[in-house]
């Protein structure tokens, strides 16, 4: 049972096993996250070689067959992308990264993979990422966008969204503890006052009934 979680990949090594098309577009989304990213390949498509021009993207020429270069290349990553067309190349990576206990996404084999790349999309700070764990990418995105239109429709929402940010942002400025915002939090949630302005998408209105609120406290 694999567990959804979001993680911070910048700074962190990522080596993307294959410069193809698949590999070039894991190696750019992580690029975009802010990681340091090396792709392993013995060819690399032009969208890499400019990255790696612009010094974004370091590419190794290499065969992944060398086992030496292999295994040296995945010490050196957090997170392993496999994307090649080889089988037997990708069987032995994975192979490898568990001997390292590296994660790894392997971007050809759903059923094998570590960690999975879900499709994702974000609108007012509510980030959506689907995954049919290898059933069908199609449907996946198909079940992204009709998430998003939902969403995008619900114009309640959309504004709670908004205050909540604005709120959540403010109180941590003002309020030093955890626990007490976290309590606070849990009395807004409950306030009818509150999600009226919230749901109209009010948002200094609402920063000032909290602050009245938190001022009757103390």
């Amino acid at each position: 049972m694999r567990i959804p979680l979001f993680i911070e990949f910048n700074g962190r090594n990522v080596l993307v096993i294959g410069g193809g098309g698949v590999g070039t577009r894991r190696a750019v989304k992580f690029l975009l996250a802010g990681a340091n990213v090396r792709v392993l390949s013995l060819e690399f498509s032009n969208e890499l070689m400019h990255y790696a021009e612009q010094g974004k993207i370091e590419l190794m020429r290499g065969d992944v067959n060398n086992e030496e270069l292999l295994r040296k290349s995945i010490e050196w990553a957090d997170l392993v992308v496999i994307a090649t067309n080889d089988p037997a190349i990708n069987e032995r990576v994975r192979e490898v990264a568990r001997d390292l206990r590296k994660f790894f996404n392997d971007a050809t084999n759903a059923e094998e993979t570590e960690v999975v790349v879900p499709f994702e999309s974000e609108i007012n700070g509510i980030r959506i990422a689907v995954t049919t764990e290898g059933l069908s990418g199609i449907v996946a995105r198909r079940a992204l966008d009709k998430i998003m239109n939902f969403l995008r429709e619900d114009e309640e929402l959309m504004n709670m969204a908004r205050v909540w940010y604005a709120v959540k942002s403010r109180l941590k400025e003002v309020v030093s503890d955890v626990r007490t915002r976290l309590s606070l939090y849990m009395e807004l949630d409950n306030d009818e006052k509150f999600n009226e302005l919230a749901r109209k998408g009010l948002v200094d209105e609402a920063l000032n009934y909290v602050m009245r609120r938190i001022s009757s406290r103390n």
